[in-house]
């Protein structure tokens, strides 16, 4: 198991999206959600690409600004479209000593 700091914790807030790349070059999205869990999500939405962190948070949802499709930030999932086969990639993370690690 390979942990990358992804950034300071106090960097990621309630209701805000922050973007970042991580060494390995992976587009990132982190958020913290209403329950103070930060999510880490892939930045581009499964269906064309689009760039999430642009996009609207909606509780533990967020929707992509180019077609919104709306995903899941706790378990990736496709919200609103039945059986998808759209799953947005999500990343393991720890949060300890004032950082956000990120297993990639």
């Amino acid at each position: 198991m390979v942990w990358m700091v992804a950034c300071a914790s106090d960097e990621v807030k309630k209701g805000a999206i922050k973007r970042q790349r991580l060494d390995n070059g992976d587009p990132i999205g982190l958020t913290r959600l209403e329950d103070d869990r930060v999510v880490a999500f892939h930045n581009q939405c499964p269906h064309a690409k689009g760039p999430l962190t642009a996009g609207k948070l909606h509780g533990e949802e967020i929707v992509c600004p180019w077609h919104f499709f709306r995903f899941n930030l706790a378990t990736g999932k496709a919200e609103g479209t039945p059986a998808s086969i759209m799953h947005l990639k999500t990343y393991r993370i720890d949060e300890k000593d004032g950082q956000i690690l990120i297993e990639p």
